[in-house]
């Protein structure tokens, strides 16, 4: 297994933030080390500050 972030597009006006736990529409929580990962990525709009 490679110990290198995989590759993913780029979204133009985005960026990509990792987080651990993420919550569900219904409000649960779910956590990424569950599921085997170290954490969830997610794309976040980029506000340009």
């Amino acid at each position: 297994m490679s110990s290198q972030t995989p590759t993913t597009p780029h979204r133009p006006g985005y960026r990509l933030i990792y987080r651990p736990v993420i919550t569900l529409k219904n409000g649960k929580k779910l956590h990424a080390a569950s599921k085997g990962l170290k954490a969830w990525p997610i794309w976040v709009r980029d506000d340009g500050k």
